[in-house]
């Protein structure tokens, strides 16, 4: 294996890369945080690039950036082509990483012909997007020989449910064609996604004071991943592994809960969980958890090999716990909502068509409050409007209150589109490869697009990226080369 190397300051990432600009624009954009909702520096610097080529550009309160890049000469009669791509990364990192994510940049290393980040989540995610476009509209390197006029947009807070594409004004775009570069695989064109929903279940606890011993139960070491295009792998959730332990644990021996923290991202599926309790059988439950892990552990994927479960005694002190009853309303929740793939598609083979993941539950005595955050996704409306009555259910079962926080559609594609038939065509061209067609189980910005510019004939499209979403998250050198000719490819023909 490839010693990893550190990238800081002028050293060298991919030294080897064809575009060497390209390498130096998503490392420019690895030091600049940019978690959701939070975008204001990635647009300052987008912005400021802008000015400085005397580009036009516009930026809106969501902290989109649009930016037209004039034709080159002899091309200026041509249809526009618009590159899109979102600015936000999934902010995710190891237990043991201590990182800002609002304050530091992502530190990055190359290892095995993969860019990688260390303990965190990349940021290739959309990250190859960002840095695609800047190189295009930089021009400096000559690299790009001529083009049509260019759109950028560069959209915010797409990891939130797709916030700045929907809340972008349009009426500047005149493409009559769009590349949207937020896929994970150079050989594969996106023609369709799945619509979402995030729904956020809350109930008020009942605390009651107690000096019974406690202890801190731990789920960790899974693999976790993207709660759409991973949630077909069998990977586990460790938030509903907590509620099975738990729920096992319960039918047994008395405890009440003092906290439960899992997750933090609906869209990602959660590695981690702990759960603080108090109880007069600890040591019994000890042993019961012991037993539990030898259980769940023979039932892991491979994924998730590096599964652990164990239980810490806590020096005994005074205590605000739940009430026996909210105890168990809180570990119903967690052990009987369905997580996962709920259905398979009748109509395209290996395709997941609706799945839901309990990706945060926050519960906690000291506020009293109970919350679980679920994102359904499906691309037929009614299966998600039937995962958010399901949650009202148990809503009206508590006495609490579902939010609905973000929606947003499907993406129905259209496999003969002429931009993807050239992005085929000239895939094969280069590479000697038939490109898949592919619809996807995830959110894309491309459906919010399509429905405020219909005429625009859309794919999606990008470089190879594995593990979306977690701190194993990796950008493949080679096929961000070969994305990017393609890109450019199409650009000057």
């Amino acid at each position: 294996m490839c010693q990893p190397q550190n990238i800081k300051g002028d050293n060298m990432l991919a030294a080897n890369f064809k575009y060497r600009g390209l390498i130096e624009y998503f490392e420019k954009i690895s030091a600049i945080p940019r978690p959701s909702f939070h975008e204001e520096k990635i647009a300052d610097y987008i912005c400021d690039f802008a000015k400085d080529r005397g580009l036009f550009f516009i930026r809106d309160s969501y902290n989109n950036v649009f930016v037209r890049l004039p034709a080159s000469k002899g091309r200026e009669g041509e249809e526009a082509i618009l590159l899109q791509g979102h600015t936000d990364m999934v902010c995710e990192k190891n237990a043991d990483v201590e990182h800002d994510f609002f304050t530091q940049g992502i530190e990055l290393f190359e290892s095995d012909g993969y860019i990688r980040a260390k303990g965190t989540t990349l940021g290739a995610d959309n990250g190859v997007a960002v840095a695609v476009m800047l190189y295009i509209l930089d021009g400096a390197e000559g690299n790009i020989k001529s083009h049509p006029t260019i759109e950028c947009l560069f959209t915010a807070t797409e990891e939130k449910g797709l916030v700045g594409a929907a809340g972008f004004d349009y009426s500047a775009v005149t493409a009559t064609k769009m590349l949207n570069m937020d896929s994970a695989d150079d050989s594969e064109i996106i023609v369709g996604c799945a619509g979402g929903e995030r729904s956020e279940l809350e109930f008020s606890l009942n605390i009651e004071k107690t000096f019974l011993p406690s202890a801190k139960i731990c789920v960790k070491g899974l693999y976790g991943g993207h709660s759409g295009e991973d949630i077909n792998r069998g990977r586990a959730n460790a938030n509903k592994i907590m509620g099975r332990v738990l729920n096992s644990v319960l039918q047994k021996y008395e405890f009440s809960l003092i906290s439960v923290c899992g997750g933090s991202k609906d869209n990602a599926i959660p590695r981690e969980c702990e759960a603080f309790i108090v109880s007069e059988n600890l040591d019994l439950i000890e042993k019961e958890i012991a037993v539990l892990y030898s259980e769940i552990a023979g039932e892991m994927s491979s994924d998730d090999a590096g599964f652990s479960l164990s239980i810490e005694k806590i020096d005994n002190a005074e205590a605000e716990a739940l009430s026996e009853e909210d105890t168990k309303k809180v570990i119903f929740v967690m052990s009987t909502v369905p997580d996962g793939v709920l259905k398979m598609s009748t109509e395209l083979e290996s395709m997941v068509e609706f799945s839901r993941n309990l990706g945060i539950v926050d519960v906690d005595a000291k506020k009293s409050k109970a919350e679980f955050v679920f994102m359904a996704r499906s691309a037929k409306r009614s299966q998600v409007k039937a995962s958010s009555e399901q949650i009202a259910a148990y809503a009206d079962m508590f006495g609490g209150c579902v939010n609905i926080a973000s929606s947003y559609p499907g993406w129905d594609g259209n496999a003969d589109s002429p931009l993807c038939k050239t992005y085929a065509k000239v895939y094969k061209e280069l590479f000697g490869i038939e490109c898949r067609v592919s619809v996807i189980h995830a959110g894309l910005e491309c459906a919010i697009i399509k429905e405020r510019c219909p005429k625009l004939d859309i794919i999606s499209c990008g470089a190879i990226v594995l593990d979306l979403h977690s701190p194993d998250e990796c950008l493949e050198i080679a096929s961000f080369e070969r994305f990017f000719t393609v890109i450019k490819t199409i650009i000057e023909q």
